[in-house]
């Protein structure tokens, strides 16, 4: 058997069954296979159609939703053309930076100036595949989509995956509202940008409009904010500082929240180790270097300068456009005189806290504290105090601690040291400080204890050994500086503080100029050949106005002095004189000098015009005062010199002096030199008024005005109804300026608070600085003028000017002018004439008590 066994093959063998071996299987019918193959061929066949029309159905969903939200996409156009909003920068005239102007702060760097560390620093923190991605990143937006989805319900924003491109198209081409919508529009643009602009064009974009907190736009910008620093001189740490910001500008903001910005800032230089653009030990040593080793400050801009820059503001939109001013990052040099502006200042806030101290008493309490341990809480309270605005250097605030006879024990910083301590306030230092009770100010202290509780906040300076009270002044004023030949405004103050009020008094303020006007009415009669030393009556005035009214104003003394001389009726500002002599030269010529030189559109018509009762403004009245000093050449105020664009290209000069000769005349001759402007007056009649005005300030009203000037000066006092407003306007031959003083409400200055008594000491002060070391220049008589003694009523000789055919005393025997009974009639001169009061001699009667001095100026 087993010899037979062994017959078999191997291959007989493994295919003979196993005795164990399951019975072998039965052979499929070929029906049954073609069964199971066609459900499997069914089933394939439909997955390659459901595949087919699924990627169909994806391509035409694509290609929808590609045209849907392309057909309203913005042009990049806008981007290779793209100019940033600039702002525009204005300069006082030593180009030292009065104000930025705009509705951000930007400065355009070119990327051949962005330095490759903040090049670097931004990519690592915000895109590093920026070099090698098509404006998206995939997987980005894939890892940014499946969050999202997630998202889906909760309220929480999308989140991004924006590269710098698509921030560049969300930030100059999109709104920052973000949706799924607008995302897709922004990945589409940014491919459209990716393959139109450079990579260096983008970036140079990013860097110079991304978004870096404290209204900084742009890494030059921010620079300056941050670090005070150039962008070329940024290091490691403060370009990683800068590039941390984009992420969220005021959470990483270094001023607000040093601790997260330095966190964020370590990050980014970290970013950047990993990507190899700095070594280990750069890294290490930009992440130990303080977050701000020098905190930004703001350029230096002239102090107090506020009211000019609004002004030029102002100038500047009428001219240009908001639009144009705010971004087109206009290069605006003025006509601001720093060191003038400053002196300025300071004369009218000298002149308003003599004004305050001796009129309006103690008012000036800030605040007060209560505690029960004031002692040894007072540091802790006086650090929560808000610092009023409108503060002068080296004031600060200050709690009483105790008040005794003698002094008070204040509470305050020490200026030297720059810490919180315990000072001494002397009475003496505060005997100007009258309490008011129930309403009526009374004396004078005798006691720190009358004016001063323990927990008063106040207002101190000086030492602490010696300390001052002070308060801000409620009265306000105005002045302004002129440059007459070129109309150039030199300094410009428009009240106490421009942090208090910008209110602009120089310029906005309608009040009335009183008798500050009359050189105006003078200039009139000089015109009609009046010779300065012909009698005027100054007597009783009395006109029955248009309405019925009778119109009985007075001088200033109450009461006259028969016939005087012009000249001296100007000098002492001698109203019923100025009326006379305005009935003499009839109120429509008064109007049209008043009118020609500017102060007015249009002059009322009425008798109380010719003495001040109009509406005008100290910027009209001093520019009418350069007018006289240029022998009635108009004058045109300017306060911008130049303004240029970006490029350097000029877009405005101011209109100067020009030369005649200075071309193609002969050389050896000197320059020619004309300025423009209408000739109002002759140069004849304004030079015998410049005359008859240095009398005003040598023997008349304007004397407190030029003590301790050398220089020669022409001016007058300006002094309305109750004492309301107080001027002085007076020139040299190269300066012109203008003062007032008064209540933003029109209030009573006080008795004898003239124009000469407020104003002349300000503009005395501020003048002595405008004409130091200048050497005095008078005024050049026109050819053919004379200039001859002639008698005060008194009897003293003086100096006045005569025209060619003119002499002294020749109109004399003419009579008084304005001195007739001959009704003028017409609402065009005023009114009709009535029967003067009094006998028009000197020691006739007192004006009767009911004169109505409620129009025009007092003196």
């Amino acid at each position: 058997m087993s010899d037979q066994n062994d017959d078999f093959s191997a291959g007989e063998r493994l295919a003979r069954p196993s005795r164990n071996a399951p019975p072998p299987r039965r052979p499929r019918s070929p029906r049954r296979r073609s069964l199971i193959g066609g459900i499997v061929s069914f089933f394939i066949s439909s997955l390659y159609r459901l595949v087919f029309l699924v990627a169909v159905a994806g391509i035409v969903v694509a290609g929808g939703a590609f045209l849907y939200f392309s057909a309203d996409l913005p042009s990049i156009e806008s981007l290779k053309t793209y100019k940033p909003p600039l702002e525009s920068r204005v300069y006082a005239s030593n180009f030292q930076l009065l104000a930025e102007v705009g509705t951000q702060h930007s400065i355009y760097v070119p990327y051949d100036q962005i330095p490759q560390v903040v090049q670097n620093a931004f990519i690592s923190a915000e895109d590093r595949l920026f070099w090698v991605e098509p404006g998206i990143n995939p997987l980005a937006i894939v890892r940014a989509g499946l969050t999202d989805i997630a998202r889906i319900g909760s309220g929480r924003r999308p989140l991004g995956a924006s590269t710098i491109t698509q921030q560049v198209v969300k930030n100059m081409l999109l709104d920052n509202h973000i949706t799924f919508g607008t995302k897709i529009k922004e990945a589409l643009l940014a491919m459209r940008v990716s393959q139109a602009m450079s990579k260096q064009q983008v970036l140079t974009l990013y860097l110079n409009e991304v978004d870096l907190g404290q209204n900084s736009f742009g890494v030059a910008a921010a620079a300056q904010t941050y670090f005070d620093e150039p962008l070329s001189q940024l290091d490691i740490a403060q370009a990683a500082t800068l590039a941390a910001l984009p992420k969220a500008p005021t959470s990483y903001n270094p001023f607000l929240h040093p601790q997260a910005s330095l966190q964020r800032r370590n990050f980014v230089i970290g970013r950047m180790l990993a990507d190899g653009v700095i070594n280990a030990a750069q890294a290490a040593a930009a992440q130990a270097e303080p977050l701000l080793p020098k905190a930004g400050q703001a350029q230096q801009s002239v102090p107090d300068g506020g009211y000019f820059a609004d002004a030029v503001h102002a100038q500047l939109v009428q001219q240009f456009g908001e639009d144009e001013v705010n971004t087109g990052g206009l290069i605006v040099r003025t006509s601001l005189n720093p060191a003038l502006q400053e002196a300025a200042t300071t004369a009218v806030r000298n002149g308003l806290e003599r004004y305050d101290r001796d009129y309006d008493g103690w008012h000036g309490l800030v605040g007060r504290v209560a505690d029960p341990d004031l002692a040894a809480d007072w540091q802790a309270l006086l650090q929560k105090q808000s610092t009023p605005p409108g503060l002068r250097h080296g004031w600060r605030l200050g709690i009483v601690l105790a008040a005794t006879e003698n002094s008070a024990r204040i509470g305050t910083t020490d200026l030297s040291s720059g810490t919180t301590a315990a000072g001494t306030l002397p009475l003496a230092n505060m005997r100007w400080a009258r309490p008011w009770v129930h309403g009526y100010m009374a004396a004078r202290p005798s006691s720190t204890a009358d004016v001063l509780h323990p927990g008063d906040v106040i207002i101190v300076s000086g030492d602490l050994n010696a300390l001052s009270l002070e308060q801000i002044p409620k009265v306000q004023g105005a002045l302004i500086s002129m440059d007459p030949a070129t109309g150039r405004i030199v300094a410009m103050v428009g009240g106490w503080s421009h942090d208090v009020s910008p209110y602009n008094r120089a310029i906005q303020a309608q009040r009335q100029p009183g008798s500050s006007v009359k050189p105006l009415v003078y200039l009139t009669a000089m015109e009609q050949n009046i010779q300065p030393d012909a009698q005027v009556l100054d007597g009783p005035f009395v006109q029955v106005m248009p309405d019925g009214t009778v119109y009985r104003p007075g001088n200033y003394e109450n009461s006259f002095q028969g016939p005087v001389p012009i000249f001296h009726a100007l000098e002492q500002s001698l109203n019923l004189a100025t009326l006379h002599l305005a009935r003499q030269i009839t109120l429509p010529a008064i109007a049209k000098t008043f009118q020609d030189f500017g102060i007015v559109d249009k002059m009322p018509p009425y008798f109380p015009s010719a003495i001040g009762a109009i509406d005008t403004t100290l910027w009209k009245m001093t520019t009418a005062y350069a007018t006289l000093d240029q022998y009635g050449r108009l004058v045109t105020p300017s306060l911008i010199d130049s303004v240029t664009n970006p490029d350097g290209t000029v877009l405005y000069q101011a209109p100067g002096e020009q030369c005649a000769n200075c071309v193609n005349g002969d050389p050896n001759q000197p320059p020619q030199l004309t300025t423009p402007g209408q000739q109002v007056a002759d140069a004849d009649s304004v030079y015998q008024m410049l005359t008859m005005m240095r009398g005003v300030v040598l023997r008349g009203t304007g004397v407190p005005a030029v003590q301790g000037i050398s220089q020669p000066v022409a001016g007058k006092t300006g002094t309305t109804n109750n004492f309301n407003d107080a001027w002085f306007i007076g020139f040299t031959p190269g300066i012109v300026t203008g003062c007032w003083v008064g209540f933003d409400t029109p209030t009573d200055l006080g008795e004898n608070e003239t124009g000469g008594n407020v104003c002349g000491p300000i503009w005395n002060e501020y003048m002595k600085v405008a004409l130091k070391n200048q050497p005095p220049v008078d005024f050049a008589a026109p050819a053919g003028m004379t200039l001859q003694q002639v008698p005060e009523p008194d009897g003293q000789m003086v100096t006045e000017a005569f025209k060619p055919g003119q002499s002294p005393g020749a109109q004399n025997a003419n009579g008084l002018l304005g001195g007739g009974m001959d009704s003028l009639g017409g609402s065009g001169n005023g009114g009709t004439l009535a029967a003067p009061e009094g006998s028009g001699t000197p020691g006739a009667p007192p004006l009767p008590s009911s004169i109505d001095k409620s129009l025009g100026g007092l003196y």
